[in-house]
């Protein structure tokens, strides 16, 4: 049965992967920030660009910490003692594209053990601002074919996704969706090779959205409506999003909690986007 160690190795591979493919895209090189986990041992590698060619803002995150006893948010959202030492790793990205043809892409895998509990999480999911079909199309079948692989039920990870990224208070989605998984735990082996998998598959998930928008030219109604949807996306992740409320409460490194959050947004007022556009598909078709 695969260890710690073992975990911890393969996804850090996976973040220096991710990385690579991510630099060698933008033309840029990203700042790298180690960290140290100031309430045990262990800590990270955050990776991030900003106002670079293709990412505007964007990072990837790499974490493996080991603690003694359970941060009380945790103990009471795990319901396991606070004596009870623990360790996580995992990857996780969000990448805010500066043209708004490029879709924002968020991924992430994570292990997390304490005592005798132990379970893996993840996924990925797509946020387009121009509504193209077969680019989303393309999305789902990967993932579906990454899931077949892997000996998982891409249809009930995919619902779980649409359920789980869905703004409330604007009765949206925040983007069109993918894959989503928390709570694995009834076979370790199999759940680290899909987890690394669906890490692995990264690259080549996302590389032919880049590919095919990134040198399209955009107008500036184009980029006010990225705008526009991108404070969306803020109001999910400051709202909703387990990760970022799991890392607030727990006293975590607030840098890297909010690398996911987009350098710039626009909030307007009470407005939508008018019958017969693309950005009214968009949102009536592609959101619901």
């Amino acid at each position: 049965m695969s260890t710690a160690p073992q975990i911890e190795s393969a996804y850090r591979a996976v973040h220096d992967r991710i990385s690579a493919f991510l630099a060698e895209q933008d033309g840029a090189a990203y700042r790298e920030d180690r960290w140290d986990y100031e309430r045990g041992t262990g800590g990270g590698v955050t990776r991030v660009w900003e106002n670079a060619k293709l990412i505007e803002k964007g990072g990837v995150n790499f974490s493996a910490i080991h603690g003694e006893s359970l941060p009380q948010a945790a103990a009471t959202a795990f319901k396991i003692d606070t004596n009870t030492p623990y360790f996580a790793t995992g990857v996780s990205l969000v990448i805010h594209p500066r043209n708004p043809y490029v879709p924002t892409v968020h991924m992430n895998i994570r292990y997390f053990e304490a005592g005798d509990t132990w379970w893996f999480g993840g996924g990925i999911d797509l946020t387009p601002y121009v509504p193209v079909r077969a680019e989303a199309s393309a999305f789902h079948w990967a993932l579906k074919a990454l899931c077949e692989r892997c000996g998982e039920d891409y249809a009930f990870h995919k619902k779980t996704c649409d359920e789980y990224f869905y703004i409330k208070h604007r009765n949206e989605m925040r983007g069109i969706g993918g894959i989503f998984f928390d709570h694995l735990r009834a076979d370790k082996e199999k759940h680290l090779a899909f987890t690394t998998a669906l890490g692995n598959a990264f690259n080549d998930i996302y590389a032919p959205l880049i590919a095919a928008n990134r040198g399209k030219k955009f107008s500036e109604a184009q980029r006010d409506f990225q705008l526009f949807r991108r404070s969306r996306y803020v109001e999910f992740n400051l709202v909703y999003d387990r990760g970022t409320l799991f890392g607030l409460q727990s006293g975590g490194r607030i840098e890297s909690i909010l690398m996911s959050l987009p350098a710039v947004a626009h909030w307007r007022y009470d407005w939508t986007p008018g019958p017969g556009t693309p950005e009214h598909e968009l949102t009536t078709v592609f959101l619901q």
